[in-house]
């Protein structure tokens, strides 16, 4: 094998130099959590160099600790983006290399080296060093399960994260275009959070490409290079999230790819025995030797090329995988298991691992998908929820009952798909003209003790084309600066009446020091609108210590705040709810 070595190149914020593997090489300057990117200065000659029984590369860092994490290398080629009628239009740049990402996880003096292992034996660099400065005061790591609130999470500083976001799963014809609008209008507003698919229409790096006639023209199956272009485009867009702030939860199989009834794309899957695959039916895909392996080796890749990355918050092994034709039960759970394992070897970063079910789970103690959840490789629970047909649902009534039985698995629960009508756009549109169910769906997962809002579906078709993203902001501000794992949330619900007899209901989160309440006029469902102001309402809150409170009243479709002081006497607090219309909400700091 021929001399190797490292050569730095840019990844967004850092460049430095770096001379061969045999000295005079310049130290690498670095920033903690801010990435790097290598370049190795070897060939891309394997006939599939995504295999890595051909050819494995991994980059070793040592810490200044000696802790060494071992990074997978990947092969990537550069595309070059332009808008054409509307629709991107990718052209691959320059050669195929092999590249490696880090991000250090402490300042200090860490040291890095390659390993290129093939059939001929395994040639080692030498250690090189990287001098790598604190992390700024915005940066704060990756996003963990809370040690102090099991409902919660936060960054491996202790700061305190809670989701405020959408489903933004796949792009439309502008591909990386869109979400130079998306994530920005999201952004905008104080989200932080958004969920990307990687589906054969879009970021998915093993489908195949047929011809007019039929036939195959392309198969990925285990050789990623045809769809070189989805993972730059998936490059671009959580580079795009992590300038902006936002968290990404990156769903790794979708459930139709192996569904012969549920958006089913079996015909034209890589897997597929008819196409060249090892799998007669989708089902054997939990079992199936081959197809075990060559999952793997996607999970290395797809750690390889965006492990890197803080605001990577989760790998999603499945989008409902009760969708998907079913295996055994053992099977299904022993396939998660072994597939949540590979992703901690190989991901030195140890990231929240989940999945997902569709509706009905969460609802029902007994039924069989619960049993993922016990697994402890799962690190939170799931649950997706729709109104049929637009049927009428309180998602303030159903939310907590879903979250209620999730969280007895000792694990935060997440609201991570929601919508009025799952049937399409159109009919969302129709049943819920005003966003009000979609508003609640934001605001009635927070009261339920879930680790961020509910997550709303129909972003390209809905969510942006009706510009409703004035109302993540309100909310995101509302849950600014909470400390969620810190503060023992308890919730609890008090009833009130209007002075013209409408019934109230404050929601509320009660906690050491400051107390959440959502106040709504009962009267308003997003099936049976009641907009009207209401006027002169009053807050009694009873069971705190005496002293003094500082309020915000946050109206919750617009960015208005109003400022409070009060004091609470024997237990008790009362203020003069401000007039509003549908809902108002309430965030109180006490002092003893």
């Amino acid at each position: 094998m021929s001399a190797c070595r490292f050569a730095v190149v840019a990844l967004i914020l850092v460049s430095a130099g770096c001379g061969d593997s045999h000295g005079n090489r310049d130290t690498l300057q670095a920033t903690q959590w801010e990435p790097i990117e290598l370049v190795l200065d070897r060939g891309v000659v394997e006939s599939n160099p995504f295999d890595p029984a051909q050819i494995e590369v991994n980059g070793d860092f040592r810490s200044p600790g000696g802790e060494v994490l071992t990074i997978p290398g990947f092969v990537s080629r550069e595309y070059a983006r332009s808008l054409v009628g509307g629709f991107e239009k990718l052209a691959p740049v320059g050669d195929l290399q092999w590249k490696i990402r880090f991000a250090a996880t402490e300042p200090g003096t860490w040291e890095r080296r390659w390993r290129v292992r093939t059939a001929q034996g395994e040639e080692v660099g030498e250690w090189e060093r990287i001098e790598v400065a604190a992390a700024p005061s915005e940066s704060h790591g990756f996003v963990r399960r809370s040690p102090r609130d099991s409902r919660y999470l936060e960054f491996d500083d202790g700061t305190p994260f809670y989701a405020v976001g959408e489903n933004m799963c796949w792009y439309d014809g502008r591909g990386t275009f869109a979400y130079d609008e998306w994530i920005v209008r999201l952004a905008e507003q104080g989200g932080n959070y958004i969920r990307l698919w990687m589906p054969s229409w879009a970021f998915s790096l093993e489908w195949i490409q047929r011809a007019g006639d039929g036939s195959i023209t392309s198969n990925s199956l285990g050789d990623y290079e045809d769809r070189l272009d989805r993972a730059w485009q998936l490059d671009y867009i959580i580079e795009l999230a992590r300038r902006h702030g936002i968290q990404v939860m990156l769903s790794i199989q979708y459930h139709g790819a192996f569904s012969l009834t549920s958006n089913s794309d079996w015909p034209d899957n890589p897997y597929n025995a008819a196409n060249g695959g090892p799998l007669l039916t989708p089902r054997e895909l939990f079992t199936d030797p081959e197809a075990i392996e060559l999952f793997k080796r996607r999970l290395r890749y797809i750690v390889g090329r965006w492990g890197y990355a803080t605001n990577v918050m989760t790998w999603e092994l499945w989008n409902e995988v009760d969708l998907v034709e079913q295996p055994s039960p053992a099977d299904l759970l022993e396939w998660h298991r072994d597939m949540a394992r590979e992703l901690r070897a190989l991901d030195p970063y140890d990231r929240l691992i989940s999945t997902s079910t569709s509706l009905g789970d969460a609802l029902t103690p007994s039924a069989p998908f619960n049993a993922l959840w016990e697994l402890p490789e799962i690190d939170y629970t799931q649950s997706h929820y729709y109104s049929f047909g637009g049927a009428p649902a309180d998602f303030t009534q159903l939310f907590p009952r879903i979250t209620r039985r999730l969280l007895r698995y000792d694990k935060p629960a997440f609201i991570s798909e929601a919508g009025v009508d799952f049937r399409g756009p159109a009919e969302t549109l129709e049943v819920d003209p005003d966003a009000d169910g979609f508003h609640d769906i934001l605001w009635a997962a927070v009261f339920s003790e879930a680790l961020g809002s509910g997550m709303s579906w129909w972003w390209d078709n809905v969510v942006d084309p009706t510009n409703l993203y004035f109302h993540f902001g309100p909310l995101a501000a509302f849950v600014r600066d909470v400390d969620f794992p810190g503060q023992n949330f308890v919730p609890t619900t008090t009833d009130l009446t209007a002075p013209d007899g409408r019934p109230l209901r404050a929601f509320q989160l009660r906690g050491d020091s400051t107390t959440l309440v959502w106040i709504k006029n009962r009267q308003h469902q997003w099936t049976s609108p009641d907009p009207a102001p209401i006027a002169g309402a009053i807050l009694n809150l009873e069971g705190f210590a005496d002293g003094s409170a500082q309020g915000t009243w946050f109206d919750t479709r617009s960015p208005s705040m109003t400022t409070v002081e009060a004091v609470v006497s024997n237990g008790q607090l009362t203020l003069d709810v401000p007039t509003f219309a549908r809902d108002i909400a309430l965030k109180l700091s006490r002092s003893p």
